[in-house]
């Protein structure tokens, strides 16, 4: 049996990674996460990417950053025109909501 970790102040170091299973619905605020210029110029193209919106992902593990903050790796997808492709990646748990 090995002895378990510890961290600079002297306490156990936490998981870092704490897997979901089975992957569960979650809503992903993209607007929070990807904010936008503020006063920009801008003009509208109906084939651009959605991202002025929130939609369902599916988070499949939790991931706790280096300065003490949760991430979720979640897989969602992203509108454009009548496209869609989906994307994975590590969001802030701030702007995840469980569906």
């Amino acid at each position: 049996m090995g002895l378990q970790q510890i961290g600079h102040g002297g306490q156990p170091l936490r998981t870092v990674f704490r897997r979901v299973h089975p992957p569960c619905a979650v809503l992903v605020d993209l607007v929070a996460m990807f904010p936008r210029e503020p006063h920009s110029a801008g003009r509208y193209h109906p084939h651009g990417l959605q991202m002025d919106t929130v939609v369902e992902g599916r988070l499949s593990c939790w991931g706790l950053g280096e300065q003490g903050g949760w991430w979720g790796l979640v897989t969602y997808t992203v509108s454009f025109g009548g496209d869609k492709q989906s994307v994975t990646h590590w969001v802030p748990a701030w702007v995840l909501k469980m569906k």
